[in-house]
């Protein structure tokens, strides 16, 4: 079992990775060209639009999500109960949304925002009917099935919205193409989770999960007034010039996140849970998905903050010369930010949410605090305090883990030689600038990657071969399992079981098995 678990996490990643970058590909080749055909003023008006949408889908969810993929045993009252739950507080929600989205144009004081409001109040719902198989397919661990479907409502998604563009649909382009993607969402997931809800709902069971579920709502909306608070407070102080700067830094880190550690992270959090009553197996995951993830996030986060100062004007032009030093630090702070990444999913893994409410209360209070204080002197000091923040926040959460959890304090030590073996690299990218200083600014850059290539392979063997040998044995399980299947009475007939498959079903190479079904549970509906 601890095999079949560990190679379906490898398996996860690497599904939700290649998602991951081809969607990326995909959006940014159609923002390329739907750009050329929008104004301004229609990105910012369907911006405007979808932080109202995600600050409500984060409500019509409520953490019953997480609750089913965390819960030990799962029988139909508990998903039939949360189908029904999330799609009657989003169509809610919508309703609300449509209702007042006159007066909240009004405040707002863009009038063309109340049709965008109205029709995009139509994702809240597509969120409610896709919510719990999502989840589903999550905790079965299905990361292929969640990969291909976000691939294909990404590619449906843009080509919509780039024919609409070039019929000159304006700001319809990209609210089709955001109902586009929700609807092939549903469809597809639907399609593949092999599960329909009963017409049952236990209010009792409806209570206890939006109490549970209300703790990560919480985390969720302090996590966003953090984000809009610092947006709102430079703004505020410096002006909407100062603050295209500082989200141009923090986009370019996101985009990183995005496509880095965030893939581990979504299987993280089912894996984990499947882990909850064996602390030594759930400390060892989390220690190897840390260290996982910073094999990409700590060079790719180290490499920006050498380079920027030639990467951000090279590719974004010399307008944007300016916030390559506050780059630097942002992404500086982002590589730290990994030590801190897992924190949550083992709270919610073990039912521990309180620590993790009081330790982002108080993360909010003093990260708003710090813009406030610091931006009147400049971004640059800004990125420098909330680096600051997070260098002095990672070892109090480190301890707090240890206190309330039990988790080892040398659970980071794998991840922190994988942060030394960047560490060369980027000191040694350093120095092929310096030499260089006087070179074009592209040669630079080039000599950068040839350098980054050569040094951190070999940084990784020397300083974090126990974590390189690892991974290379995950990738060798997983291409042992893609093999054709030899002959029917080779197979033991365990195999099916320990994966945790049906009894009796068809194991394939190219489809990942579902959890071993609760007793008692219609394993007809479910597998």
């Amino acid at each position: 079992m601890t095999s079949s678990l560990r190679a379906r996490a490898a398996s996860g990643v690497l599904w939700s990775a290649a998602q991951m970058w081809l969607v990326r590909a995909t959006t940014a080749g159609a923002f390329i060209v739907i750009s050329r055909q929008l104004q301004p003023a229609e990105f910012g008006l369907v911006a405007l639009a979808m932080s109202v949408i995600a600050v409500l889908q984060l409500l019509g969810d409520s953490g019953m999500a997480t609750y089913l993929i965390r819960t030990p045993e799962l029988a139909e009252r508990h998903r039939s109960t949360a189908f029904w739950t999330s799609l009657l507080l989003a169509t809610l929600l919508a309703g609300a949304l449509a209702a007042l989205a006159g007066p909240v144009s009004a405040l707002f004081g863009e009038p063309g925002l109340a049709p965008v409001l109205r029709w995009l109040s139509l994702a809240l719902v597509l969120t409610g009917l896709g919510s719990v198989p999502s989840a589903l397919l999550r905790r079965d661990m299905r990361f292929k099935q969640l990969a291909l479907r976000g691939t294909v409502a990404t590619l449906l998604g843009s080509v919509v919205a780039i024919v609409l563009a070039l019929l000159g649909a304006g700001v319809w382009a990209l609210v089709a193409q955001t109902l586009v993607r929700g609807v092939v969402n549903v469809a597809i997931t639907w399609s593949v989770v092999h599960w329909w809800p009963r017409f049952l709902l236990d209010l009792r069971e409806a209570r206890a999960m939006l109490a549970f579920g209300s703790k990560l709502l919480g985390i969720d909306l302090l996590l966003q007034a953090r984000t809009r608070g610092e947006e709102f407070v430079i703004a505020g102080v410096a002006g909407a010039t100062t603050l295209g700067f500082w989200s141009l830094a923090s986009r370019l880190v996101r985009i990183i996140q995005e496509t880095g550690s965030s893939v581990v992270s979504t299987v993280a959090t089912p894996a984990f849970a499947k882990l909850q009553d064996d602390r030594p197996r759930l400390f060892r995951a989390y220690e190897s998905a840390m260290s996982t993830a910073g094999l990409v996030m700590f060079p790719a986060m180290l490499f920006l903050a050498v380079t920027s100062t030639d990467l951000v004007p090279l590719l974004l032009g010399e307008q944007w010369a300016v916030t390559s030093r506050v780059a630097q630090v942002v992404s500086l702070g982002a590589a730290l930010g990994v030590f801190s990444q897992f924190d949550r999913a083992v709270f919610v893994a073990v039912g521990r949410l309180r620590p993790e409410i009081v330790m982002v209360s108080a993360i909010v209070a003093v990260h708003l605090t710090l813009v406030v204080v610091l931006i009147p002197h400049g971004l640059l000091w800004v990125a420098v305090g909330l680096l600051v923040r997070i260098a002095l926040v990672v070892p109090v959460r480190q301890v707090v883990l240890h206190r309330t959890v039990g988790l080892p304090l040398r659970s980071s030590l794998k991840a922190w030689r994988v942060f030394l073996a960047a560490v060369v690299m980027a000191l040694l990218v350093q120095v092929s600038s310096v030499l260089l200083d006087d070179a074009a600014a592209w040669l630079r850059v080039v000599v950068a990657v040839a350098v980054a290539a050569v040094t951190y392979p070999v940084a990784l063997w020397l300083v974090a071969r126990p974590v390189v040998r690892a991974v290379l044995a995950d990738l060798r399980g997983l291409r042992r399992r893609r093999r054709p299947a030899g002959p029917p009475a080779q197979a033991p007939a365990e195999d099916a079981v320990a994966v945790g498959a049906a009894p009796g079903a068809a194991v394939t190479p190219d489809v990942l098995p579902t959890v071993t079904p609760t007793p008692g549970a219609d394993t007809r509906r479910e597998r």
